[in-house]
């Protein structure tokens, strides 16, 4: 944290602690920034926020929502964040020697802003930093959380991915999803899992012989059930509530709008007009709509650490 407003005690000694446990550097880029801006607005540090700067802080907002300078699943990515953060300090008081008389303000918004989000059932950061690191120990089902939040892919597409479907290009890996119009792009962050992935069903001969890019352990190809329950299992490891796997998904939308991208690339990401998909040889003339959006967004999810 290297905000000019922020005290020695938020940017040295909170700060560092908060974000020790973030799985990705989403989570700690996305915080960094939304919680520098609301000091840099007020000229203040974060602790020293009024109740009546965030009522203005709120309105600030919203009034730039109103006139589409930012979309509402960005205000709502924001008072998310604040609420956390505020709420993290709060109940560390003792820790840190906060004064009783700092409460967490921002939380009083969050049901308000709940109603005017676009794509409103998402995992909140933290949670979905939680759930990727629930999950390391297992490659392919932390290859497929990253196909949903990253990719932006429904869990159906991912269950239906073959290794045919699987192209390697001189401007990046794409993948041919079935009932898309366009080849999908696949960031390079979720190049390095899916390598991981692939080089482990290799070293397994009967897996490696089935067409299905995953499978169960007999080697069919995953159904419905197996998503959720694979969900539930992380969630209850992480401690975190339960969240379906278009809630992971619609985060690749919220995420993309936040940073900026057209409502064009997002679709193209999410590939919302389901047409019969067209395999193409050459993707020189394809137009580079959701690379340009990928570049839009900084951040990666690492890969597991090896076991």
């Amino acid at each position: 944290m290297n905000s000019l407003y922020a005290s020695r005690l938020v940017s040295q000694v909170i700060w560092p602690d908060f974000t020790a446990h973030f799985k990705s550097h989403t989570t700690e880029a996305s915080y960094r920034t939304d919680i520098s801006e609301i000091m840099e607005y007020f000229h203040k540090d974060f602790l020293e926020i009024e109740k009546y700067e965030i009522q203005e802080y709120f309105y600030f907002l919203k009034h730039k929502v109103e006139q589409k300078e930012i979309r509402p699943a960005t205000m709502s990515k924001k008072f998310r964040e604040l609420h956390s953060f505020a709420e993290y300090v709060c109940e560390n008081r003792e820790k840190y020697k906060v004064k009783e008389e700092y409460q967490n303000e921002y939380s009083p918004y969050l049901r308000q802003l709940s109603k005017q989000e676009k794509y409103a059932r998402t995992v909140p950061v933290v949670h979905l930093d939680e759930l990727l690191k629930a999950a390391e120990s297992n490659i392919m089902e932390y290859c497929i959380l990253t196909f949903l939040f990253r990719v932006g892919l429904s869990s159906t597409e991912v269950m239906q991915l073959k290794m045919s479907d699987l192209a390697w290009y001189d401007n990046g890996v794409y993948i041919s999803v079935y009932g898309r119009k366009k080849m999908c792009y696949v960031p390079e962050d979720v190049c390095q899992i899916l390598e991981r992935h692939i080089e482990e069903r290799e070293r397994n001969e009967k897996s490696s012989s089935q067409t299905y890019l995953f499978c169960n352990k007999r080697g069919n190809p995953l159904n419905p059930m197996y998503i959720s329950r694979m969900m539930r299992r992380y969630e209850e490891k992480a401690g975190i509530p339960h969240y379906s796997a278009q809630s992971v998904r619609n985060c690749c939308a919220v995420t993309l709008f936040a940073y900026g991208a057209s409502e064009d690339q997002v679709a193209d990401r999410m590939g919302t007009t389901k047409i019969q998909i067209k395999r193409y040889k050459n993707l020189a003339y394809q137009d580079q709509l959701q690379q340009q959006a990928e570049r839009l967004v900084k951040l990666r999810v690492e890969p597991p650490s090896v076991r």
